[in-house]
């Protein structure tokens, strides 16, 4: 490892010292019931118009997603041999999709909590149950079971709520439609300081090293050519601190940002 990667490495590990004290904070075990909703705050109106699939639970869920796949990269990375010693260990891809899911997660957490006004903020939480619903549908499907109640109730539910909350009856099913999360990371990465542009740069890189792609594999890892001949190449292909140092700091802003976000939302008058 040369200089500049091992300045990488020594960054990304500072920024990981974060860990302890989101796992702390989102457990409650140093903040007693962080997740909870004031009266007469705005998450408390938003949870009313969509109870029972509130509008906090999908955000405080989305973010603890997020700081469980934090904790599972530093466990990855970080090896405590002892008190005074430890070392590092880069893989190659399977990182990456840990801070994917970072990422992706804090992101839905800022999509949800982000725009200011109340029905946006409904719409987004309702059209998330519609495809809950229809990806549950097709999960039983797959196993050969009957979920507790049918696809037709749980929609008509969502519908009701979304009516009552001031969606257009004309246009409802275009009102309940939840984007793909390519959106989703863009818009909610919108309303961090980093903007929608980067942060859905990074989860894009996480996203073509989760698949194994060749571009990403080639593009952003460090590689060797070992052997060569008129058609094809092997290359040795290992892993890149500075890549995982950026895209991590990125997820770590968005959860701060989605936390502190939260915390706003759930103060009362």
């Amino acid at each position: 490892m040369d200089e500049e990667e091992e300045r990488h490495l020594r960054a990304l590990l500072v920024s990981l010292e974060r860990v302890a004290a989101l796992s702390e904070f989102t457990s409650g075990a140093k903040t007693p019931a962080p997740w909870n909703v004031q009266p007469g705050s705005e998450l408390a109106f938003d949870d009313a118009q969509t109870h029972p699939h509130r509008v906090s639970h999908a955000a405080w869920t989305a973010a603890t997603v997020a700081v469980d796949h934090l904790m599972a990269l530093r466990a990855t990375l970080v090896r405590e041999e002892s008190a005074e010693r430890a070392s590092a260990v880069l893989h190659t891809h399977a990182q990456a999709s840990l801070v994917r899911g970072v990422i992706e997660n804090a992101s839905r957490a800022m999509w949800l909590l982000g725009p200011d006004e109340r029905l946006v903020r409904v719409q987004r939480r309702l059209a998330l149950q519609v495809k809950e619903v229809k990806d549950s549908t097709k999960l039983h499907s797959r196993f050969k079971t009957q979920p507790a109640r049918s696809e037709e109730a749980r929609l008509a539910e969502v519908q009701r709520l979304a009516l009552a909350a001031g969606a257009p009856s004309d246009t409802l099913k275009r009102f309940l439609t939840a984007p793909q999360y390519t959106k989703i990371v863009e818009e909610g990465g919108a309303y961090s300081k980093l903007g929608g542009q980067l942060i859905l740069t990074f989860w894009s890189a996480c996203s073509s090293l989760a698949h194994g792609d060749i571009n990403g594999t080639f593009g952003l890892l460090r590689h060797e050519i070992v052997s060569q001949d008129d058609e094809t190449a092997l290359a040795r292909v290992t892993g890149n601190f500075s890549m995982l140092r950026y895209t991590t700091q990125a997820g770590i802003h968005l959860i701060d940002q989605a936390l502190a976000l939260y915390t706003q939302r759930t103060v009362g008058p």
